[in-house]
């Protein structure tokens, strides 16, 4: 399984304000003008703003585009179910609207898939609210419904996942965009074509899904990006913030562990990721460490990309168990990084040490430790 989050590049010059009116924003661009609608997250000092709209969808317009500002009379939020039916006019014919407490599926695979896939993700929420208010970070609750949208197959998913991330759509099964705020992924299950058609109830759909050879990665594609959502919505990051990959992907293969014994394929916070251990153990890199704290670019690297996600799954595994004061401290630290701010390599080493009181390569022969003992510590 290959996931990725969606980056942004831009930049807003130093930011003069952070209000959190509603606005109507007239902006110009290409011979056409468009009207945004939403929330004011950034606004620049050469008039460019961030406008977040009632469907959790992020807008960036340049000062240079803008031709108006109103503030509306204040009106009340849109319902899950109206969030819902917004998003899926932004989709392709045929789909169909699950919600449940904190999502709104919108699909166009079978009931049961569907249902099988939303309770998976109510039981990652509320498994993830409570890990991290026991680590003591004060999480924000979720004011909207999470969005996921789920295609029927690889072929209308990769179409649509073009348009967000380009040719590298192909090799990736789902993927969360910070700027739409959803979760895009396809019926893994329809790869197996299980003669049976799945039973509306999640519970027997799971027994069936749960049966298929893609099973394993089906679980973990779907969690990793839920955690990101999720690690996205409640304060952990902000998004376009400049959250470190390692920390955002870390917790994310720390999350991702299926069980397949379990109903729902997965209830394991922190178990042993294999795929990720074996590979660090095979391929532990002297420095990646120190590299992958203080810049991104092994993740953009494809020669390094996977040996930067293990060790990025065995940084946060070592630290969530070993040092987890220190760690919810850090994530405190960069919960406080806005939107589209410039970071550097010396701040990120900085935020580092201020956090764990020690240079990240010191941390290579206690993390070595902790890898060679998981089968005895687990």
């Amino acid at each position: 399984m290959c996931s990725t989050c969606c980056w942004v590049a831009c930049q807003l010059i130093a930011v003069a304000t952070e209000p959190t009116d509603i606005e109507v924003v007239t902006a110009a661009a290409d011979g056409s003008r468009q009207t945004v609608v939403g929330q004011l997250r950034r606004e620049a000092q050469d008039g460019s703003l961030l406008v977040e709209t009632a469907t959790q969808q992020l807008k960036l317009l340049t000062g240079n585009e803008i031709i108006s500002r109103t503030t509306p009379p204040p009106a009340e939020p849109l319902s899950a179910r109206e969030v819902g039916r917004q998003t899926l006019a932004d989709l392709p014919a045929g789909f169909s609207l699950l919600t449940t407490r904190h999502y709104a599926i919108c699909y166009d695979t079978s009931l049961g898939y569907a249902r099988w896939a939303a309770a998976l993700l109510e039981q990652l929420h509320q498994g993830f609210h409570a890990y991290f208010s026991r680590l003591g970070l004060p999480l924000k609750p979720s004011q909207q419904p999470l969005i996921v949208v789920i295609f029927s197959d690889r072929q209308a998913y990769e179409a649509a996942a073009t348009r967000d991330l380009g040719a590298s759509s192909h090799s990736i099964v789902g993927y969360y965009n910070q700027l739409s705020n959803r979760i895009t992924t396809f019926d893994l299950t329809g790869i197996d074509a299980l003669q049976e058609d799945l039973p509306a109830s999640a519970g027997r759909a799971g027994l069936t899904l749960l049966k298929s050879p893609r099973a394993a990665g089906l679980v973990a594609t779907l969690v990793h990006e839920a955690t990101h959502q999720l690690a996205f919505n409640t304060g952990i990051h902000q998004r376009l913030a400049p959250v470190p990959v390692w920390v955002s992907e870390g917790i994310a293969t720390y999350f991702e562990t299926p069980e397949l014994a379990a109903m729902r394929g997965w209830r394991t916070i922190g178990g042993v990721n294999r795929p990720r251990l074996d590979l660090i153990r095979r391929q532990f890199t002297p420095g990646l460490i120190g590299r992958i704290i203080a810049s991104d670019a092994p993740f953009r690297d494809p020669d390094e990309a996977l040996v930067a996600y293990a060790h990025a799954w065995a940084m946060a595994s070592y630290l969530l168990k070993q040092r987890r004061g220190e760690f919810a401290d850090y994530l405190l630290i960069l919960a406080e990084k806005p939107p589209l701010e410039d970071d550097s390599p010396e701040r990120r080493r900085a935020d580092f040490q201020a956090a764990f009181g020690c240079e990240p390569t010191e941390l290579e022969q206690p993390l070595l430790r902790y890898l060679a003992n998981l089968p005895r510590l687990e």
